[in-house]
C-alpha cells in the first residue's frame, strides 16, 4: 500500500479538500494559486499528498518537461526527463505529524522512479520543514513579517518614524481605502500595477497577464484587493492573499503622480488593520530584489524586528542525467558553467 498520492491540477475539488483538511494550512498550497501559474507556463501543477494514518503532508510543485526548455529542444525526448519547482512564493512539504523521514524517503523514491532530475524549493516560512529537507538548503535574504497580534497603538509605535509621518500625511490629504473582496476593480489594479512594473524595470515574468489575476479572483475567501482613492481616483492598489492565520502582500503598485501623498504607506497600514480585524496573526511582506535594496528597506520600516530568514532548497535526484544536461549546455559559448543558478542546466 502506498501512502503517497499525486493529485493533478484538474482535480481542484479533491486538491483543496485535502489542503483544507489540515488544522492549519497555507494559501500557497491551494489549487487556484497553482493553476494561476500554470496559465503562464510554469508547468503542470501537482499536489503530493502523504498520509500513513499518523503523519500527513502536502507538497505543491510544478512538473516541468526539460525537453521543452529552449536549450534542449530537439536534443531530448519529450515526456522523459523532468524537474520540479515550487510555485513563486512559498512551498516545500507542509507536514502534520512527526514522521518526517518516511515522508522524505517516500517522496524521494517516487521522484527517482519517475524520471525527475532535480527539484528547486522556496521554503514556507512557517511550515518548519526546511531543517528536515534532505537536499542543500541555504539562505541569502530576509523576509519581513508584520506581527498583528498586538494593539494598533503598539503596532504604530513599532513602525519606523517615517511610516507614522507618512500615514499622518496621507490622512491629512483625505485619502481613503476600499477593500475589494471580488476583484471588481481589476482593471484599475492592472493599470497601476503594469505602470509600476514598467517604471521599476521589472523582469518580464512579473507582467502577469489578466487571466492570471482572474484565476486568483476565483479563490473566494482567500484574497482581497485594497485600493486607495484620492478624489475618487485609485492612486495605489495591492493584492493580498490569505488563509486563516497568515496573509501575504502579493502584488501591487502606486501611481507615480501621487507619491507625495504617501498612499503606499497608508495602503499597507489599512491592509494591516483589515487583516487584524479578520483575526489573522501575521502579514508576510516579503523581501526585495537584492540585499537591502529600497523595496526591502520600505518593507522593513513596518516591522524592524520582524525579520525571518528565507531559505531555498536544491535537490538532485539523478546525478548522471544532471551532469549530461550541464554538458549539453557547455556546448554553448554563452553558457556559464560556474553559474550559481539552480538547476545549472536552466541557467
Amino acid at each position: 500500500m502506498s501512502f503517497l498520492q499525486v493529485i493533478k491540477g484538474n482535480e481542484e475539488q479533491k486538491w483543496d479538500e485535502i489542503v483544507r483538511s489540515f488544522k492549519i494550512y497555507d494559501v500557497n498550497y491551494l489549487s487556484g494559486y497553482a493553476k494561476a501559474f500554470e496559465l503562464i507556463g510554469e508547468g503542470e501543477p501537482l499536489l503530493f499528498y502523504f498520509d500513513d494514518g499518523r503523519t500527513k503532508a502536502v507538497n505543491v510543485v510544478f512538473k516541468r518537461d526539460i525537453a521543452l526548455a529552449e536549450p534542449f529542444k530537439e536534443k531530448l525526448p519529450l515526456e522523459t526527463w523532468f524537474d520540479l519547482s515550487t510555485p513563486y512564493g512559498y512551498g516545500g512539504f507542509w507536514i502534520e505529524g512527526e514522521n518526517y523521514k518516511t515522508v522524505n524517503d517516500t517522496y524521494e523514491a517516487y521522484c527517482k522512479d519517475n524520471g525527475f532530475v532535480s527539484e528547486f524549493v522556496r521554503f514556507n516560512l512557517f511550515s518548519g520543514y526546511q531543517p528536515y529537507f534532505t537536499g542543500l538548503s541555504e539562505t541569502h535574504m530576509h523576509n519581513v513579517v508584520r506581527n498583528l497580534d498586538i494593539s494598533l497603538e503598539d503596532m504604530l509605535m513599532d513602525f519606523e518614524n517615517n511610516v507614522r509621518r507618512s500615514i499622518k500625511k496621507a490622512n491629512k490629504a483625505g485619502l481613503r481605502a476600499e477593500i475589494d473582496l471580488m476583484g471588481k476593480r481589476l482593471d484599475d489594479f492592472l493599470e497601476i500595477y503594469y505602470g509600476t512594473m514598467e517604471r521599476t524595470g521589472a523582469k518580464k515574468s512579473f507582467f502577469f497577464p489578466k487571466v492570471f489575476f482572474q484565476k486568483i479572483n476565483e479563490m473566494e475567501g482567500n484574497y482581497f484587493y485594497i485600493h486607495v482613492f484620492y478624489k475618487e481616483k485609485v492612486i495605489s492598489t495591492s493584492l493580498y492573499l490569505h488563509e486563516t492565520e497568515t496573509c501575504y502582500a502579493f502584488l501591487g503598485g502606486t501611481n507615480k503622480d501621487y507619491f507625495d501623498l504617501q498612499p503606499n504607506y497608508y495602503l499597507d497600514y489599512e491592509a494591516f488593520k483589515w487583516a487584524k480585524n479578520k483575526g489573522l496573526k501575521r502579514i508576510v511582506l516579503g523581501g526585495g530584489y537584492g540585499n537591502n535594496d529600497g523595496i526591502y528597506r520600505y518593507k522593513k520600516s513596518f516591522a524592524p524586528n520582524g525579520l525571518c530568514d528565507f531559505y531555498i532548497g536544491k535537490k538532485i535526484y539523478d546525478e548522471e542525467k544532471y551532469r549530461k544536461l550541464v554538458e549539453i549546455r557547455t556546448q554553448e559559448d554563452s553558457f556559464d558553467k560556474n553559474t550559481l543558478f539552480f538547476p545549472a542546466y536552466r541557467g
